[in-house]
């Protein structure tokens, strides 16, 4: 489609226009509304003071932002690669603990018969090329906990 350039040149613009709105209600909301313009007034001007008082600190920040932005920007290659190693360690780490999956269980089962009525087997520790269980007494760590509470009062 063509549009002929006169008519779409600017002393044909009118500009906006103005549409009366009558509705009564709208009317009645809006000089509520103004009821509180003498309110508001001196609030607004506390904050018109405030601000010109903030306005240094805001520019400060500005000029410390763009000096943050730089050190990222400078940082961004390194952030990459390391990114990128992140991403290959999680891949290891999601196989890793895919095995560590399957050994709870069986040692679940194993500590079964060790247990005491309050103890719990908390992790796999390896010491010196074995491995060992790390047996909680629920009752010993409630004790330490409430003495520890009590010593700080």
């Amino acid at each position: 489609m063509k549009i002929d350039a006169s008519i779409l040149s600017e002393k044909n613009y009118d500009g906006t226009r103005l549409i009366e709105v009558t509705d009564e209600t709208v009317i009645k909301l809006k000089s509520e509304i103004a009821k509180f313009k003498p309110v508001a007034e001196p609030f607004l001007k506390k904050m018109d003071e405030l601000g010109k008082v903030l306005d240094p600190f805001y520019t400060k920040i500005r000029e410390k932002q763009a000096e943050i932005d730089a050190v990222k920007k400078e940082m961004q290659p390194t952030l990459d690669l390391f990114d990128a190693e992140l991403k290959e360690m999680e891949a290891i780490e999601q196989k890793t603990d895919a095995i560590k999956n399957k050994i709870q269980p069986i040692i679940a089962k194993l500590m079964e018969k060790e247990l005491g009525e309050f103890e719990t087997a908390r992790q796999l520790i390896e010491k010196d090329d074995k491995l060992f269980v790390e047996i909680c007494d629920e009752i010993e760590e409630k004790v330490k906990s409430i003495r520890a509470i009590k010593a700080k009062k």
